[in-house]
Order: structure tokens, then C-alpha cells, then sequence
């Protein structure tokens, strides 16, 4: 970790701990909430065998969101699939710098146009409605553009760290390749 305690690395890092366990709790909810709605539409379909028409369409929707929600636990974990080799066989922490640059700079731009069109999609979605339950489609689909908007939020965060650290990586873990 960073060895200045009051620096702007632990600034930093303070954020995208708060980030982060505010998305991990969500996901928590939603896939708590996701497994529960498949339980009970197991528990009425084979025991009672009075199968309930909202369960499918609730953990649809809940995993959707969970699933959504939790790309922003991979960034900051750095677990996200990438290739690394080129990055990896770089030496100077100068040139490793602009590289991450450039990936950051891509990355934050794919999300900035995710977010936009995910808007407009959500927008759209507002006049659809599921079909068990009658809730407004723009709920499920609002789940991209919140993602998104959190993803970029933890993205600048670790790129923020990064810069200040100096390209090292930020967790205690070790990493093995297999």
C-alpha cells in the first residue's frame, strides 16, 4: 500500500474502498434477493406444485443488475481478462505509464459511450413494461447506464492511484499465473 498516510494516494484509495463496498453490497442484495426468488419458484413449482410466473422474470432482472453492478468490483481488483503481455515484457515505468494511459483513455471512452446510449435505451424502455409483473422496462435497463457511470467513477480512481503510485499494484495478493 501506500506508505504516505494523509497523501493524495490515500485519498484516493479511501474513495475506491467506499466505491467498492458500496457496489459489493448491492451485488450482495441482488444476488441474495436473485437466489431467494429462484428458491421460492422451485419451492412452489416441484413442491407445491403451484408454480408462481414472477420468479423467472425476477432473478432475470435482479442477475442483470448484480451482474452489472459488479464490473466495477473487477477494476478494482484488476481481474478484468486482458492481455498483458506486451505491458508485462515493458520495463520502464515511464513507457508502462503511457500505456496505461492509452488503455485508460480507451476504456473510459467505451464506457462514456456505453453510458450515453444506455441512457437513450433506458429512455425508450419507459413505456415497455415486463411481462409478469407490469413494472416499467427502464428499471431493468437502467442497469447499463448505472454500471457504466460506476465503472468509469472506479476507473479513474485506480488510474488516479496508478499515476500516484507509480504503476504498482495496489492489492497485498499475489498473482499467479497458471
Amino acid at each position: 500500500m501506500n506508505s504516505d498516510s494523509g497523501g493524495p494516494g490515500a485519498a484516493l484509495e479511501r474513495i475506491s474502498r467506499g466505491v467498492d463496498a458500496l457496489a459489493s453490497a448491492i451485488c450482495a442484495v441482488f444476488f441474495g434477493a436473485m437466489t431467494a426468488a429462484v428458491l421460492t419458484g422451485v419451492f412452489f413449482r416441484y413442491i407445491l406444485n403451484s408454480p408462481l410466473s414472477w420468479t423467472e422474470e425476477v432473478s432475470r432482472y435482479l442477475m442483470i443488475w448484480g451482474a452489472s453492478v459488479g464490473i466495477s468490483l473487477g477494476i478494482r481488483a484488476d481481474e478484468h481478462v486482458g492481455l498483458t503481455i506486451l505491458l508485462d515484457s515493458i520495463k520502464s515505468r515511464a513507457v508502462r505509464m503511457v500505456f496505461h494511459t492509452v488503455i485508460f483513455i480507451l476504456v473510459l471512452g467505451f464506457l462514456g459511450i456505453l453510458f450515453l446510449y444506455s441512457v437513450r435505451m433506458a429512455l425508450d424502455a419507459r413505456y415497455m413494461q415486463t411481462q409478469a409483473l407490469g413494472v416499467p422496462m427502464y428499471v431493468a435497463y437502467a442497469a447499463v447506464p448505472v454500471s457504466s457511470a460506476l465503472a468509469a467513477v472506479q476507473l479513474a480512481l485506480m488510474y488516479g492511484l496508478k499515476a500516484v503510485r507509480g504503476d504498482q499494484q495496489h492489492r497485498d495478493l499475489k498473482i499467479l499465473d497458471i
